[in-house]
């Protein structure tokens, strides 16, 4: 059976037998209803439906965990959504380093280096600190050290802090960010800087 969306005498869109109503340029268009594609699918096609079969699958895993459920549905809160639809969106968009600013970073021990992250769920902002000088061939540089950065504001993801632990005597550094959310998507960006 064919469902229409809207009131009587309003606005109409959806289907109904093989009519489809829709809207295009502002106008109210009725068009025969599209049939399932007889191309066969693309390698790109393919990975982006396996992707969505793996996103589905995370969506259960969510609703049979009470904790990441209830983490999804305050994110669903008041927006226009289900927690469902942002567990499936958050599987399929890693986090976004949006960038780390290290003014403060003077290689003492103590200083401090601020990142931000663009995911709602991010669990884990994880910092290198690489020395670039005498670095093999194919390396950003050799490690001076590493750590988890920590939330600026507690139950907050965008804003993480990282204090550096030990004294660094080199006049350039590679600063090196992997941030990690709730489904496991991890994004890894580098940049250098002066001490």
């Amino acid at each position: 059976m064919g469902k229409i969306r809207g009131e009587i005498g309003g606005e109409v869109h959806g289907t109904v037998g093989d009519v489809t109503i829709s809207t295009w340029k502002g106008m109210k268009v009725a068009k025969r209803k599209r049939g399932p594609s007889t191309l066969p699918a693309t390698e790109a096609q393919q990975r982006q439906r396996e992707q969505f079969v793996f996103a589905s699958e995370y969506a259960k895993e969510v609703a049979a965990d009470p904790v990441k459920k209830a983490i999804y549905e305050g994110l669903a809160k008041g927006q226009p959504t289900t927690w469902r639809a942002l567990a499936v969106q958050d599987y399929l968009t890693p986090p976004i380093i949006g960038r780390a600013d290290v003014r403060d970073y003077h290689g003492h021990a103590g200083d401090r280096l601020d990142l931000f992250v663009h995911d709602a769920t991010c669990e884990k902002v994880h910092v290198q600190i690489l020395n670039p000088e005498g670095a093999p061939e194919g390396s950003l540089g050799t490690l001076v050290e590493e750590g988890d950065a920590e939330r600026a504001v507690a139950e907050q993801d965008f804003h993480w802090v990282y204090r550096a632990k030990l004294e660094y005597t080199g006049a350039r550094f590679v600063l090196v960010v992997e941030a990690t959310d709730l489904p496991g998507n991890t994004s890894t960006t580098s940049m250098e800087g002066e001490v």
